[in-house]
Parts: C-alpha cells; structure tokens; sequence
C-alpha cells in the first residue's frame, strides 16, 4: 500500500463508529519464561509494524470526506513496569479503560510487566483496523521477532469485502462531507466515567478433557456448549434480557472458506444465536444453538451477511447514521468469541511461551463480551463489560459442569 489514504471497507466503517472516541480496544497477552529487555521488545515492535501497514495508521478523512486510514511513521509506544502482585485481569482492565484515540496513530499499543522469572507481553488494539485473530498473528510475529527468527513477508493490505470478492461502494461519507467542512461531532456512545471490568476463569485440561468427552456423545462441540451456557447464564443473571430479546453473537471462522491468510485487518467470524428465557433442556438448547451456528458457515449466508452491513451502511452512507446504529442496537447484543486452539508455539527457539489467554475487548456499554480460547490444553474465558452482567463467568462455569 502507498502511503496515500486507503478508504475504508463497510466492517472498518462499522468499527470505526462503534470507537469513535477510542473506547472500542481489546487486548491479548502472552507471558513468556524469563525477562526481556525493553530495548528488545522495542526493536522486536519495530520490525512487525514495518510489514504490516495497518500498524501505524489513524483514522482521518481525506479533503473530499472520504473515511479513510491516514499513514504515519509513528512507532508503536511500549508502557514498561517491574513485575508486582497486579493480576493480568487488572492490567487488561488499565489498558481497556486507556482510550486509541482514532485519530491519533498508530492503533495499536505495547505493555510489558518484567520480572525475575518471566515477563508478560500486552498488545492493545483498537478494533477498526484487526480483529481478534489478526491480534494473535500480531502476538506471534513478536514472539518470532523477539526468538531472533525472520519474520514472514508482509500479507497484503485490503479491505474484507475485496479479500471475498464482494462489490460494494468504494467509501463511506461523513454527513458534512458536502460542505467540505471537517467529520461531526461524534455522538454521545461511551461514557467515560464507565469503566470497563476484567473477569476470567480457566478450565484446566482435564475438566476441558472431560467436557469435549461429552459434547462428542451429544454430537455437538465445545464451541455450541460455551455458546448455550452464555445465553442461559445471560437470561438468568440480568433482568433485561425478560423484556427484551438477547442475540448472542457467536463465532465462527470463514478464513479458509474464503482463503482468507493470515493478515492484520477484519476477517468474517460470526453467527447470530438467539435467545429466550424459557425451560429449554440444555442439550436441546446446545442442538439447537449448534444447528443456527450451523446455518452461517455456508459462503451464501456469509455473502449476505457483508452485503447486508454494507447496505445499511450505503443506504445512509453518513458517519453519524452508522454511529446511530451502533447507539440502537449495540447494546442489545451480547458476544462470544471462540478463538479455538490458539495457534501459538510453546517456544521459539529458545524464548519459551508460559501462557496465553483469551483476549479481553471493551465494546458498548450494556454489552456482555466473552472470549474464550485454548492453550497448552486448558480453556481460558475472558469476560469484559462496560455495566454489564456480574457473576456470568461463574454461572457459564456451573452450567457446564452440572450438564
């Protein structure tokens, strides 16, 4: 990519609304064995940011109101502190609650706590440019820069919608595009005073053992059973969800389907699950949950869910109406990510990886995100709200061992 603004695709443009003020972030982390020099981990910054343009951009408008991705040189910043008592949870929480401005580059911050033992790596994103696969392939190429191995060649810079050959208008508008005048205001969306919450559990690999045993002899996955026990958990502990409907946006990965490599940008990785409060028997609700996930993977279904973001986006291709959208109906959905087996060695060469958990993602307030994720045979799940559902983790956690 040249260093010339890049517009904007329909998912960026969504993203970009949903943290206009910087608040949509999310951050992984990775403890190694051992303590890094923060002159290493700066130069190891360095040389992943160089192959990946979408590293060290803003978010801007050109001069005839195009959104777009503006280019700069600016390095990625690195927060250093000596290792204490603070849990990962507590800093994930710190790093949630420190807004990426979007016009501020680049869209990505590091954080390392180093001690005598070893040394966690945070890497904190803001939505708009990387999802969170693109956040473990960032995490991956610092840990291969760190080993002193080469990295991969750079993947190629582009929008979802033509990384899946669909054809939508080529940009998105602000509402005062036509006067040449700056972008809106943004509209009100976080509140600042709200801080974003932390809350993990880990299921060790002989209960995770037990629980993929008996997803199998139900002919369901993990992937199901995790999704059924968030939305049972969500209806039981928050009172909302008797008055209004609860969707659980719940995931699916289409990278292969659509050759989608490995890149920094947003891939397609969700399905729409909804719920009720009801008597539903678990298993019946696991089947069912199962089959409407089921229903995503085909490529049809996935089409029409870009094309369909990208219409509403079309129809009114103003800034301010997506950030109206967002104010509707973002607070009514609740997320589950399922990242899988992460795909992160146990070592690169000599740089030994300790541990890995599930991303933590601050999103509108309201709004339940769980993360879930697998390393070294145990399942981490991460749950991160801004005035959300307490106790969730724990009740998803007594479902599953009760079913």
């Amino acid at each position: 990519m040249s260093p010339r603004p890049r517009t904007l695709g329909a998912l960026e443009h969504l993203f970009a609304a949903y943290g206009e003020d910087g608040t949509m972030n999310f951050t992984i982390a990775a403890r190694v064995a051992g303590t890094l020099s923060e002159t290493a981990v700066v130069a190891a910054l360095a040389k992943v940011q160089e192959r990946h343009v979408l590293l060290g951009v803003s978010l801007g408008w050109s001069e005839d109101g195009k959104h777009c991705f503006m280019v700069s040189e600016r390095p990625i910043s690195l927060t250093a502190t000596a290792a204490s008592t603070t849990s990962w949870e507590r800093i994930a929480e710190n790093e949630m609650n420190r807004p990426l401005v979007s016009a501020e580059a680049p869209l990505v911050r590091a954080a390392m706590v180093a001690g005598s033992g070893s040394t966690t790596l945070f890497l904190t994103f803001n939505h708009a440019i990387a999802d969170g696969m693109a956040a473990v392939f960032v995490m991956r190429q610092l840990l291969t820069a760190l080993s002193g191995a080469e990295l991969s060649a750079a993947a190629t810079d582009a929008r979802l919608e033509d990384r899946i050959g669909l054809e939508v208008p080529p940009f998105f508008r602000n509402s005062a595009a036509s006067s040449g005048t700056a972008a809106p205001d943004a509209l009100p969306l976080h509140t600042s005073t709200l801080r974003t919450t932390v809350d993990s559990v880990e299921i060790a690999a002989h209960r995770l053992a037990r629980l993929r045993h008996t997803a199998k002899a139900h002919n369901t996955t993990i992937n199901s059973m995790i999704t059924a026990a968030l939305g049972r958990s969500l209806v039981s502990q928050n009172g909302r969800w008797s008055e209004k409907a609860l969707r659980v946006m719940s995931p699916i990965d289409l990278r292969s389907e659509f050759e989608i490599s490995e890149h920094v940008g947003l891939s397609l990785s969700i399905a729409i699950t909804p719920f009720q409060r009801d008597r539903t028997a678990f298993w019946d609700e696991v089947s069912r949950v199962h089959q409407q996930i089921a229903k995503f993977r085909e490529r049809k279904m996935a089409l029409w869910m870009v094309g369909d973001i990208a219409k509403r986006c079309v129809d009114d291709p103003s800034y301010d109406a997506t950030r109206r959208r967002v104010l509707e109906h973002g607070p009514f959905d609740s997320i589950m990510t399922n990242f899988g087996v992460l795909r992160i060695p146990a070592s690169f060469g000599d740089l030994v990886v300790e541990k890995m958990w599930a991303p933590a993602l601050r999103s509108v307030p309201g709004q339940d995100v769980v993360a879930a994720a697998t390393f070294d045979g145990g399942l981490s799940l991460v749950h991160t709200c801004v005035a959300g559902t307490e106790g969730l983790l724990a009740r998803m956690v007594e479902i599953l061992e009760n079913e």
